[in-house]
């Protein structure tokens, strides 16, 4: 490959000619048998911004591999990059494996009881961040309970691949704990011991660890053991690594597909503080939001990548061309082109508003007739969060996909649960043709929230959980011979 064809490929590059990019750089990563880190990193950026998402896997994945020996750090970052891209499980454990033989001993120390003071790993702190907004709830739970809380975030996104601003993600949040901010100088390794140092210096004897592995730097903390007790948190997508001394499911399906299931372990659902922020927010009144002729509104919030490209965005067409006064709003950031080109090529993109990043979608519930979660990602936090402002939610669950469980588990009623898109749509016809239905629906997905989902219960929960886990733990320390210890 000629000195001109680099330069038009990373011209390419440049300009924003993704899929233009992506031949060229390919064919110079195979000329340079993947060797050189400046043309690996343009062709994973390249396939990344083309949306090349399966290439990108498997390209990312034979890299990190190439990089394990020698520069593990950029393994990681690898790894991350084909994690992020949906790497196949067989893949993903054979990453957990290597984070396993790079793992330190396991402790042997007794951990001082009561527990009254925890660690928390959470990629980043941001408002709009699912782990963080539940950290948030949990710590101001635990605390409840006696148990004082110290955040750690990992920053795992910053200074990386997509995203190289060379400042830390995370944003000031009201939250009741100590926080340590991650830094973004140096390597994944040299990154993941600053952070590992910090959880050791705190002299915290137990953390919980809210990632997956799709977190590097956060699973090369686990792997250092700073803690003498770790415990996992399942928000959806399990750390494939025997890190753990034990670990809290978020769901029951989840609990029931664990890799490790040896390990003591405990179902403990999510939580929402949305009933008393609703009442602390001032409601956004349909007027406000432009949608004076709107005789229904349905929603979907959370993060936007998720939808775009989907066929949710099939369906949700479908259910506006059936109602013309129908409108829908999507709140979360995101870029939003190749959304507005499907709808308006649908004819149905002038009832549809993007309102970006909204600080608390509690303020927009008033406006809400009925919550249209997304699929096949479906943000679990936000179907919360309609359920507690008692808006009924139409969940996707195909039979043969026990993957996309997650939605469904929260709603818990059939008739709301769609097997197929087009039974999606039904169920949303039904219940904007039918005002007392979804009055019927929404008081009974409240009900649910109330009984299962508010913030009380969670902490006493998770101390629960944390009294067994140290205590057998301690009582295995105890009774080990000495020589063995």
């Amino acid at each position: 490959m000629s000195v001109q064809h680099y330069e038009a490929a990373f011209e390419a590059l440049r300009n924003g000619a993704f899929k233009a990019a992506v031949p060229l750089l390919e064919k110079a990563a195979r000329e340079t048998r993947y060797t050189y880190d400046v043309i690996n990193h343009a062709y994973t950026l390249a396939l990344y911004r083309a949306n090349e998402k399966t290439r990108l896997a498997d390209v990312s994945f034979q890299i990190g591999n190439s990089l394990l020996e020698n520069d593990p750090a950029s393994a990681m970052d690898y790894f991350q990059r084909g994690i992020l891209a949906g790497l196949d499980s067989p893949r993903l454990r054979q990453i957990g494996e290597t984070f396993e033989r790079w793992a330190a001993p396991r402790s042997s120390v007794q951990v001082s009881e009561p527990v009254e003071r925890v660690g928390h790993v959470v990629g980043c702190l941001l408002p709009e961040h699912a782990p963080a907004q539940f950290v948030r709830i949990l710590v101001s739970s635990m605390n409840r309970q006696g148990v004082q809380s110290t955040i750690f975030t990992t920053e795992w996104a910053e200074s990386w691949f997509f995203n190289p601003a060379g400042t830390p993600q995370s944003q000031p949040m009201a939250i009741d704990a100590e926080t340590h901010i991650a830094s973004v100088d140096g390597d994944f390794v040299k990154r993941a011991e600053k952070i590992a140092g910090a959880i050791r210096a705190s002299g915290i004897q137990v953390a919980f660890f809210h990632s997956s592995l799709a977190e590097q730097i956060t699973a090369r903390v686990a792997a250092m053991r700073p803690a003498p007790i770790q415990i996992h948190v399942n928000h959806g997508s399990e750390m494939a690594a025997d890190l753990f001394d034990g670990f809290i499911h978020s769901f029951q399906s989840a609990m029931d597909r664990t890799q490790f299931s040896s390990h003591p372990a405990a179902w403990i659902p999510l939580a929402s503080d949305i009933e008393s922020r609703l009442q602390a927010s001032r409601p956004v009144s349909r007027q406000g939001l432009g949608l004076e002729r709107a005789s229904t509104v349905s929603a979907t919030f959370g993060d936007l990548q998720l939808v775009s490209g989907s066929g949710y965005l099939k369906v949700l067409a479908e259910i506006l061309k059936r109602f013309p006064n129908h409108f829908h709003l999507f709140a979360g950031e995101g870029n939003v082109r190749a959304m507005r080109g499907l709808l308006h090529a649908e004819g149905v993109l002038p009832r549809v508003r993007f309102l970006g990043h909204v600080a608390d979608v509690a303020q927009l519930m008033d406006a809400v007739d009925v919550y249209l979660a997304p699929f096949p990602h479906s943000n679990e936090h936000s179907i919360l969060e309609a359920m507690g402002a008692g808006k009924p939610v139409v969940v996707m669950h195909p039979p043969a996909a026990p993957d996309s469980s997650f939605g469904a588990e929260l709603v818990g009623f059939s008739e709301l649960i769609a097997s197929a898109e087009g039974n999606y749509i039904q169920i949303a016809d039904r219940l904007l043709r039918n005002p007392a239905l979804r009055q019927k629906q929404g008081e009974a997905l409240r009900n649910r929230f109330r009984a299962e989902f508010q913030v009380e219960r969670i902490g006493e929960r998770y101390v629960d959980f944390l009294k067994r886990l140290v205590r057998g733990q301690n009582d295995a320390a105890r009774s080990r011979p000495a020589w063995n210890s």
